[in-house]
């Protein structure tokens, strides 16, 4: 969770010096695409990790590694998978908090 609200602060401060800078004024509206937007690619990324082949990562140095093909296989298969579900979750996440985040002024302002 810590890292999603990392990512939603950055974001919105990417967001605010974007709509200062390039449009001369402010709107929520760039604040809000932008936090869906890194959601969605954080989502997709998690996603295609998962299935990413885990013999096409990068490997430690192969001299030292004493172990069997099955347990590096193993490993690396367990360590993407782990990786993959934490980028799900934080893309996940940031769309749940930037949504209400969303909703709540939308209450609060009309």
């Amino acid at each position: 969770m810590l890292i999603s609200l990392i990512f939603i602060g950055v974001v919105t401060i990417a967001s605010l010096i974007y709509g200062f800078f390039v449009h001369a004024f402010f709107t929520l509206r760039y604040i809000f695409d932008a936090n869906y937007t890194i959601g969605v690619a954080l989502v997709l990324a998690g996603f295609f990790y998962k299935f990413f082949p885990s013999s096409m990562l990068p490997k430690g140095d192969k001299l030292f590694d004493h172990s069997s093909f099955a347990e590096r296989s193993f490993k690396a298969r367990k360590r993407r998978l782990s990786l993959a579900v934490d980028i799900l979750l934080v893309g996940i996440t940031i769309i749940v908090i930037t949504g209400l985040i969303q909703i709540l002024l939308s209450v609060l302002f009309t």
